[in-house]
């Protein structure tokens, strides 16, 4: 997916944002977004969103001295989650399908997401997750496909943000019980409330999945840039898992089964998956659709 004309703009809120979380001074504050807004007109406009905010988050950083903005809001976000997944597992556990049910509430959590919105309303996405349907909807093949793998097939899982990555937790269990070989993939370094490696194995996914990082600080998986360890676990695996949309910003065209979970909240990602499926853009506003895609399956 390329970078468009409207994520120039998102660059610039992002960039005040991030200098607001920081306590910055209303000096610095400008001082911030006269520097990103300087550095428009140099990105590479073929390249996807997550990897120009590489650039984007790094001038932040530098001019704010703060490197990890969102460090106390990710650890809340963390615990806050913690304190609700026992509710959900325990609703998981009782539905009729548990993966399926588990797939909506890890999606709804994928609303959790700064780059994005500083404001959202998890309570209220867990309550439409219940009952409103992907408006892309590939449920049934991805369930199709776990029940085909054999025991101790590679399953890669490429989690999202902060918060999100408990409820990353309810896949995760019921994927254990069909004896794959898990491994969960995060950031090597801090890049708005996207998870760290620490923060994975705090939040308890080290029980049922190898935790590997990615080798960028990037909000997203770009390929190109990822470390050799990764890229083999990324070949190898006989399933890749998506999570959220800057991963699916940067995999939606990889040539290889992706499943992609995630929550739509930008306008642009809406029209990238409309091109993509065929879908009525009028149904990807960017407003909180839920979707299950598959890359290898276009049907709907």
């Amino acid at each position: 997916m390329k970078t468009s004309v409207d994520c120039l703009p998102c660059f610039l809120r992002q960039a005040l944002q991030v200098a607001r979380v920081c306590s910055a001074p209303a000096d610095r504050q400008s001082a911030v977004v006269t520097a990103v807004a300087a550095l428009l007109p140099d990105l590479d406009m073929t390249m996807t969103p997550p990897a120009n905010a590489i650039r984007v988050y790094a001038t932040i950083a530098k001019v704010t001295g703060c490197p990890d903005p969102y460090l106390e809001v990710k650890k809340k976000s963390n615990e806050v989650a913690l304190q609700i997944l026992p509710l959900l597992r325990d609703e998981v556990r009782r539905a009729d399908m548990p993966l399926s049910a588990a797939l909506r509430f890890a999606i709804a959590g994928n609303i959790i997401d700064y780059g994005a919105s500083e404001n959202f309303d998890i309570e209220a996405a867990f309550a439409r997750c219940r009952t409103a349907l992907p408006v892309i909807d590939h449920t049934g093949l991805f369930l199709a496909r776990i029940a085909g793998l054999h025991k101790h097939a590679k399953v890669l899982y490429l989690a999202d943000n902060c918060g999100e990555i408990v409820y990353d937790l309810l896949v995760l269990e019921c994927l254990a019980k069909y004896g794959l070989e898990l491994t969960v993939a995060v950031k090597s370094g801090p890049i708005i409330n996207d998870a760290l490696a620490e923060d994975a194995m705090a939040c308890g996914l080290g029980q049922y999945a190898t935790i590997i990082a990615n080798g960028t600080a990037c909000p997203g998986t770009p390929l190109p840039d990822c470390s050799p360890d990764f890229l083999r676990c990324f070949a190898e695996a006989d399933l890749v898992i998506s999570k959220g949309q800057g991963n699916f910003e940067t995999l939606s065209e990889v040539e290889r089964e992706i499943f992609f979970l995630l929550t739509v909240k930008c306008p642009v990602v809406g029209r990238h998956i409309a091109d993509l499926t065929g879908k009525n853009i009028a149904d990807l506003p960017g407003k909180g659709e839920m979707v299950v895609y598959s890359s290898g399956n276009l049907s709907i």
